[in-house]
Order: C-alpha cells, then structure tokens, then sequence
C-alpha cells in the first residue's frame, strides 16, 4: 500500500469473501520485527454502496468487537450487494488488555486521525484507515461503548451537520439503526476523531454507543447485531427493510440531543461518587444527579452534582472513584422529529 509501512492480505477491490489482516510494524524489546495483526474482512458482490463497520478502537467495550466478528462469520457473497468491510478490532493491542489507549504508544486512537505513516502504532493503523478504506466507503458505523468508566443507555448518535444533504442522509441511517435512543450531539472531544475525517469527505457517519463499566449484556449485544443489519438493509446491501430492534427498553426509538458542554458534568472534586439518579430517569433542573466524597478529607461535606436542566440522565460514572475532571454524569434533552428536507 503506497504510503503506508501496512500491508494488508486483503483485495478491496475482489469480488466475494475475504478474512485476512493488516499487518502493522511493531518493533519492540522482545520482537525486533514484530507486526501487530488488524484483523479485516470484505465481503462483495456486484454492483452496490461501500459500508465500513469498525469496532474495537478501544479496549473495554465488547458488544462492537462480538457482533463485528459475529457477522464476518455470518455474511455471505450472496447475501451481499455492494461491499462491506469489517475490521471488528482496530487496536487489537487495547483490546485484549481492556484499556482505552493503545499500550505500544499511551495514545487514544481516535484522537489521532487521519494519522502519519510515520508515526507510532495508533498513528500508522488511522492512516491507513484513512488513506485505504475510507476513499471506498459510502457510509461508516463505528461501533463503542462506555468503556470501564461510563455506563451509557444504548443509543446511536450523529453530529449536528452544516450540510443539509449530509445531514438527512446520515439521519435517515442513524434512524434505521433503531437503537432506543437516537442522539443529535455537538462534539466536545477535540480533534483526531474519526468521525471528522469521514464526515470531512462528505459521507454518513453513526456511533452507536452501547453500553459500558467494561463489561456485556445480552441486549446491548442484541442491538448491536440488529443495528448493523438494519444499516445494511437501509443502504440496499443487504435485502430487505429495517427491522424493529426487540429490547425491553422503549416502545419506539426516542431522539434526544446534546447541545453543549453543560450537559457534561464533571467532577470538582476526587473521591467516590454517589450517584441519586439510574440510567434513564428523568430529572429537572437543581436536582441533585449524586454526590462526591472526598477520600482525603474526612470531615469534608460531599460535593454536590446538580443538573442545571431537565432530561433524560444518559450516562453514568462506572466506577465508584472518579478524578476531579472525570465525567461523573450525561444529561440528555428529548427534542422533535427535525422536518424533512
């Protein structure tokens, strides 16, 4: 691959099913030519739209990884029109350890797009998806969840788009995912996502966000399965229409938003945090979401969360110690239907 130190055992352009690797250089103390494995799929036939799945950006969220390598599996040539390419974990190295970061370079890896050949691991591996798949792909699903530090309510969420061709297109995708919730989002995360470089180049892009606290559940894995299935269906890849995602959530996929950074709340103070509200409760303005006590400070009252506007409390902390600066709870807003373009 041009540009690129990756090699990758894949032919993007070859019809039927193919299961290989990207094989990534990674010199260390106890393998002087060693190569991390990516491992890939793609899997086409005829004429159709390019959908990219990835998961496993991240170590500590299972249900992107599990349904990723579930469908590799499952999907046939046949039951395919167009192209899906699959790379169920992306930093594999983080995923076996469970850690967010990549342990071969401290970094995040969807910070660090659209990357440098020339850099380290997580820089080489955002290249390449950069330069080599993302150039063929229609649509992207980049499939999360909470990590070991947040619990998150099972949803899929979009940016907020200047294009209003862009943004109905992504809308349209984001609905037919059918998680419980559909989240319109202002990012706050800085540069280096993933999300910009795709968006950047005028194409749909989903998170999904489903689950977290490090661990699985059977129906958080559920909507995952459904949920890119249901994309498939919805760009014509796969036959058939969206189905309804069967989880003992919500009737129907409610749309919520985050706005701005105040609907992010933020620990002042470290200790253990108590938390007043679950997932999914609705609360008002001055409630109180929790309360932080100090580990250090024994006499010290409890610092106090307090939501600053009503909403649906989205996320959590997951541990029971959070840092000052940690997120400590989500508070999301339930908004109407935007009109039809």
């Amino acid at each position: 691959m041009s540009g690129s130190p990756v090699v990758c055992d894949v032919d993007f352009s070859a019809p039927g099913k193919q299961v290989g690797y990207m094989y990534v250089p990674y010199s260390r103390n106890d393998s002087a030519w060693g190569k991390v494995m990516v491992p890939i799929a793609v899997i086409q036939n005829g004429e159709g739209p390019t959908i990219y799945l990835n998961a496993g950006t991240h170590g500590g969220e299972y249900e992107g990884p599990v349904s990723l390598l579930k469908l590799i599996r499952y999907l046939e040539p046949e039951q395919v029109q167009g192209r899906v390419i699959i790379t169920p974990t992306l930093n594999p190295l983080a995923v076996r350890s469970g850690e967010r970061l990549c342990p071969a370079d401290g970094k995040d890896l969807n910070r660090v797009f659209p990357g440098d050949p020339r850099g380290t691991l997580s820089q080489v591996v955002a290249h390449f998806v950069s330069e080599h798949i993302l150039p063929l792909a229609d649509a992207v699903i980049d499939l999360h969840s909470g990590g070991s530090s947040l619990q998150l309510l099972p949803y899929a969420s979009m940016h907020h788009l200047d294009d209003p061709d862009l943004f109905q297109r992504t809308y349209a995708a984001m609905r037919a995912f059918g998680a419980p919730f559909s989240l319109l989002i202002r990012e706050f995360s800085g540069p280096g996502l993933l999300d910009y470089e795709v968006e950047s180049r005028g194409k749909v892009f989903l998170c999904p966000e489903l689950g977290g606290s490090g661990t699985l559940e059977p129906y958080t894995l559920k909507i995952a399965e459904a949920g890119v299935r249901n994309v498939l269906r919805h760009f014509g890849v796969m036959a058939g229409a969206p189905r309804e995602v069967d989880v003992p959530v919500l009737e129907a996929s409610q749309l919520i938003e985050v706005p701005d950074p105040d609907h992010y709340y933020l620990a002042r103070i470290s200790g253990i945090f108590e938390p007043s509200v679950r997932l999914g409760d609705e609360v008002t303005a001055g409630q109180m979401l929790g309360q932080i006590h100090s580990l250090d400070d024994p006499e010290r009252d409890p610092c106090v969360v307090r939501a600053v506007q009503d909403g649906i409390v989205l996320g959590r902390r997951g541990p029971g110690v959070a840092s000052r600066g940690d997120n400590v709870a989500l508070v999301a807003r339930v908004i109407e239907e935007p009109p039809a373009a």
